[in-house]
């Protein structure tokens, strides 16, 4: 989302205006719409799941734990009742009220949040057809409820989660796999309160909605089943990209509560699309690092950057440098494919879409994010910090 979690240059606003004066209006008041909404929900977000905790049992929490692991098969999230107990007794603590606001900070880091909410209001203003109460359900449950809890058991499953300076590992990691599913169970709440007057409507929305679970779940568990893998060709990083990542924000704008179903349609396929984009340019991130979180540069695994890098091994190149930057190259191609697809899908918006050029310069500046993060690795500056790491990986293939 333009001007929240990307920094953008003057020159950049300027090419914009001149690009589309209308489009960078919208952004700007999506922008800060998007802003609002979060503001207005993430204490009723961080609420909520206290009150799952409090008026629930252990036992009750258990077996809220194993519903969601029995429907989502990621049995690593299992939480045991002395698991629940201990960290409900962090969780409850009247001296470290911090760290549940610590994990809801934590749980939305990643700037999903960010690529959903302005552009799903953009895009109900543009359908026009949805009633504000049932937007509000909608995108609540729907794209800020699933979309986290999906991350969570990401971060939890991937072994990702970042240390607390104050809470023990274990119980850390617990307090993610617990919320996890309450997340899970707050978001399936709210869209059971979706009600559109139309009831053939909230059965596409549900129907999608548990098509969409069962296509994420399935992907994800595949991409947990590889992660150990140095090599995974191409096709199969296909199917895991378009499965888990791209499937997740397909859903979320599957699912409009709208029955203008065509343009729904338009929107579901744009997203995907957008989605598998905004992956290639997280996998630029990991090779750059990040200052702001103490991370690392560090090649991103599994990845297209990587089985690039082990394809040109293999054809014997030897020259770590080339092969970077070769690599890189590639996976910003494939960052292009991806993008092509995603004005493909938003092209056939109708001309007098009214929020169309939000997406027009939505898609303009993301493209533009993907260019400069390969043109920052291409200079070789976290070269030296991934090289060795590298150089094993492709040693073993």
């Amino acid at each position: 989302m333009i001007g929240d979690s990307l920094p953008i240059k003057k020159r950049d606003i300027i090419k914009l205006l001149l690009k589309s004066r209308k489009g960078l209006f919208q952004a700007k008041e999506y922008n800060k719409k998007a802003k609002e909404f979060w503001k207005n929900k993430q204490n009723k977000f961080t609420e909520e799941i206290r009150q799952v905790l409090n008026s629930n049992t252990d036992l009750q929490l258990a077996k809220l734990s194993k519903d969601f692991v029995r429907q989502t098969d990621f049995k690593e999230l299992i939480c045991s009742v002395d698991e629940i107990h201990e960290s409900k007794k962090v969780l409850n603590n009247p001296d470290k009220k911090f760290v549940m606001n610590d994990f809801v900070n934590y749980a939305t880091r990643t700037g999903f949040l960010t690529v959903v909410i302005a552009p799903a209001l953009a895009a109900a203003d543009g359908l026009g057809d949805i009633r504000e109460e049932v937007m509000d359900e909608w995108l609540y449950g729907i794209g800020i409820c699933l979309p986290v809890s999906a991350d969570v058991c990401d971060s939890v499953m991937d072994k990702e989660v970042m240390k607390h300076p104050f809470i023990p590992e274990k119980t850390w990691i617990t307090c993610h796999k617990l919320c996890s599913a309450i997340i899970f169970q707050i978001g399936m709440d709210h869209i059971n309160n979706i009600k559109t007057g139309d009831e053939s409507l909230d059965k596409r929305i549900v129907d999608r909605l548990n098509k969409g679970v069962e296509e994420v779940c399935e992907k994800q568990m595949m991409d947990f089943e590889v992660k150990n893998l140095d090599y995974v060709d191409i096709p199969t990083l296909e199917e895991i990209y378009d499965g888990k990542i791209c499937e997740i924000e397909a859903t979320v704008f599957g699912t409009l509560p709208s029955n203008k179903t065509n343009i729904v349609r338009i929107f579901e396929e744009g997203a995907r699309f957008f989605a598998g984009e905004l992956q290639v340019v997280d996998d630029f991130e990991d090779l750059l690092g990040d200052t702001n979180l103490q991370k690392l540069p560090e090649g991103p695994k599994p990845s297209f950057f990587l089985t690039y890098c082990i394809d040109l091994w293999r054809s014997e190149k030897r020259d770590m440098e080339c092969i970077m930057k070769e690599a890189a190259r590639k996976n910003w191609e494939k960052g292009q494919e991806y993008n092509q697809e995603v004005m493909n899908a938003f092209n056939r918006l109708p001309k007098d879409f009214k929020t169309k050029p939000f997406f027009e310069v939505t898609l303009w500046y993301y493209n533009k994010v993907l260019k400069d993060r390969l043109n920052r690795f291409l200079k070789g500056k976290t070269y030296p910090q991934i090289k060795n790491q590298l150089m094993s990986l492709l040693k073993e293939n």
